[in-house]
């Protein structure tokens, strides 16, 4: 039951997102249209950034399974092209509002969590130092979390575009085709 009163409040915010900004949402109004007491609220949530907060791990978490359940790259990537594409309007509102650097940093430990993952699937003798490896994951994270929030796609075409432009930075090494050209 409490997953559900969670699921049910974060849901509401979502909705709310699509329609206002991140500030303009009120504990008095998720608790209002969920039909719960505040007492309700607080014993789930500190504030409204918690409720962000949860459904951004809850969102990380889901993107992870999903993208850890293919072998293939561009599927694994049209799963985070797909979901930060079906919530668009939620991000923007949600970087639009203080809570900026918060979204950002989660996103940012998304990807690098799955690319440290495909990184030792894919070479899993790689002879790199902990620091180069980080500084790797955290050059690419920030890049894919960039990309995706810059500018969502919106067609089908432009999703598959992306998927592809991600493919090919990841994953074709780009700089040597580049400077031996």
């Amino acid at each position: 039951m409490p997953a559900d009163i969670k699921r049910q409040i974060a849901d509401t915010l979502l909705q709310l997102l699509e329609k206002k900004s991140l500030e303009k949402i009120t504990v008095k109004e998720l608790v209002t249209i969920c039909g719960i007491s505040r007492q309700t609220f607080y014993y789930h949530f500190e504030d409204v950034l918690d409720v962000v907060d949860w459904w951004t791990r809850q969102g990380a978490q889901q993107l992870m399974e999903e993208s850890m359940r293919t072998d293939d790259p561009r599927k694994a990537l049209r799963v985070f092209v797909d979901y930060t594409t079906e919530h668009r309007k939620t991000l923007q509102h949600i970087l639009a509002s203080r809570w900026r650097e918060q979204l950002e940093m989660r996103l940012v430990q998304v990807f690098t969590t799955y690319l440290q993952d495909m990184l030792h699937r894919a070479h899993p003798n790689l002879a790199m130092s902990p620091s180069d490896e980080e500084a790797f994951l955290t050059f690419y994270a920030c890049g894919i979390s960039g990309m995706l929030m810059a500018q969502p796609p919106r067609t089908d075409a432009e999703k598959e575009t992306l998927v592809n432009q991600l493919y090919w930075l990841l994953f074709q090494n780009p700089w040597g085709h580049i400077l031996h050209s």
